[in-house]
């Protein structure tokens, strides 16, 4: 067996997938991650996984195999209805279930099949089957991802999602803004709205992460009108997902035929200003895209992602662009500057209503620059390897938890 590049020149991530459930699996991950989620299991003689010394030298970095044994983990996840329809992603199912497949844990979205821990995203499970896995002891994780009032939609399940999570043995939070959010009474149009979670110190942000075997800086790109082209991309048509800022722009823009913009999803659907789209020479729609191929070569083929949603709670679109090396020029709300900006690291530029052609000036005149740090942003913090490994190792401290409380249901150890 032999690694398989995930993407990227610093080939951060690599696998290597092992013969199933049963055989567990090698993962070459860079030295100074060693200890979670594995090792730590080990050392506390659990079983769960094997470390072995041996390093790699490639590309001047050292890297150790990490063999991870989790076929007594079985993990209860149910989808929601819309993640069949293609047409609408949901990044995080996807990118978990591949995860803990790569891996060699094995998933079920059946309960009382045998689960060993149980994952929630928001009111999916219903309420009647996470009260059925909290009293066959079964530890449950519920992950937020914000208010449904808040988004005006959905009126009665930011009720059922606050009874759900009041039997969640963890909150997990999918950036530092969900969880202002969901801990605190805020205003809405419907008044103010009380806490979603009552119990913010169960819980943590895990960040969502890249699949960069898809998302990469490297690969097939297409040929753009512009020789700056900026995409824009909504694959729901809420009014805060700044179709209005993108219409701005395009007008004041007009006149440089080296700037383009591209749209991709359901801008036209936008109640205020969708209608305003057709009559711009300088935008081209390309509507919904649903291979993920597709959508990561048109990212790679632009220059920057214009990102004007507002208060967005941790955006998957712009976690792949950065992946494919575009910067943001972004509306500097909701969870979207926790992820383009750190003290060490600045991958886009916030939106300037004083002045809102400047950024893109200074995306322009410094884009090699800001290339690198976008895929880099993503290379430290949102590989699946980070996202997948936080939640395995939340999954066996939770469960170890379940086992030395004696609660019915929890995994027995030999």
């Amino acid at each position: 067996m032999f690694p398989r590049k995930l993407g990227g020149r610093r080939h951060g991530d690599f696998l290597q997938r092992g013969a199933g459930r049963r055989q567990g699996l090698a993962t070459c991950v860079p030295r100074g991650v060693i200890g979670t989620p594995g090792m730590a299991a080990a050392q506390r003689g659990l079983g769960c996984g094997l470390w072995c010394g041996t390093g790699i030298d490639r590309c001047s970095m050292r890297f150790s195999v990490r063999i991870l044994w989790s076929a007594r983990m079985k993990v209860f996840f149910s989808k929601a209805d819309g993640y069949a329809d293609a047409s609408y992603v949901f990044p995080f199912a996807r990118s978990i279930l591949t995860y803990l497949a790569d891996v060699g844990i094995e998933v079920t979205d059946t309960p009382d099949t045998g689960e060993t821990i149980a994952l929630g995203v928001q009111w999916d499970p219903p309420l009647e089957v996470v009260q059925n896995l909290h009293a066959r002891g079964i530890p449950f994780v519920h992950r937020l991802d914000g208010r449904a009032r808040s988004v005006i939609k959905l009126y009665d399940k930011d009720e059922e999602n606050r009874r759900i999570n009041l039997l969640a043995d963890w909150t997990v939070f999918q950036s530092e803004y969900v969880r202002r959010h969901t801990c605190r009474t805020v205003e809405t149009i419907f008044g103010p709205e009380p806490p979603v979670c009552l119990h913010p110190e169960k819980g943590s942000v895990i960040y969502n992460g890249v699949d960069r075997s898809i998302f990469r800086e490297d690969g097939p790109r297409e040929p753009l009108k512009g020789d700056f082209n900026i995409l824009h991309v909504a694959f729901t048509h809420g009014i805060r997902k700044g179709v209005g800022d993108l219409v701005a722009m395009a007008r004041l823009l007009e006149g440089n035929p080296q700037i383009h913009f591209y749209t991709i999803g359901r801008q036209e659907q936008d109640i205020a200003h969708g209608h305003l789209l057709t009559g711009l020479r300088n935008v081209t729609h390309l509507g919904v895209i649903v291979d993920r191929q597709r959508l990561a070569q048109i990212m790679r083929s632009a220059q920057a992602l214009f990102f004007p949603s507002r208060d967005d709670y941790c955006p998957n679109t712009v976690l792949e662009a950065m992946s494919c090396g575009l910067p943001v020029w972004y509306h500097a709300s909701g969870g979207t500057p926790e992820l383009v900006r750190t003290k060490e690291i600045v991958a886009g530029v916030a939106m300037m209503p004083e002045n809102p052609v400047y950024p893109l000036h200074v995306l322009r005149e410094h884009h090699a620059e800001f290339r690198e740090r976008a895929i880099e942003m993503v290379e430290r913090r949102f590989t699946l390897r980070h996202m997948g490994d936080a939640y395995i190792a939340l999954f066996e401290r939770l469960e170890r938890q379940a086992v030395e409380s004696g609660r019915v249901g929890a995994r027995e150890r030999s």
